[in-house]
């Protein structure tokens, strides 16, 4: 991608962006505090036979609605979470079964 935009920006007259530096690399695994809203979430499942809305995640962790989302988003690409056919959350299978 940072080739494209060289190339674009050499088209067009412009200098390219400076190269990307530093900066942490991409997490391969959640963070405690997303483990931790993964909890919540199991608990609460236990006690309602249902995963919380966003509202509830964003209550119990004092965020907000957009702060519980990112989230949710972050356990569904750590494979923790996942949605069904219909959209709907629900806890990850194992890969090939049974566990």
């Amino acid at each position: 991608m940072t080739e494209a935009n060289a190339i674009a920006a050499q088209l067009q007259g412009k200098t390219p962006p400076p190269a990307r530096r530093g900066g942490s690399p991409a997490r391969t695994t959640p963070s405690k505090y997303q483990l931790k809203v993964l909890e919540y979430m199991r608990e609460f499942f236990a006690e309602n036979d249902q995963l919380p809305p966003y509202s509830a995640i964003a209550e119990q962790f004092g965020i907000g609605l957009t702060g519980a989302e990112w989230h949710v988003k972050a356990l569904i690409r750590f494979g923790r979470l996942e949605r069904n056919v219909v959209g709907k959350l629900r806890f990850a299978r194992p890969v090939g079964g049974v566990a």
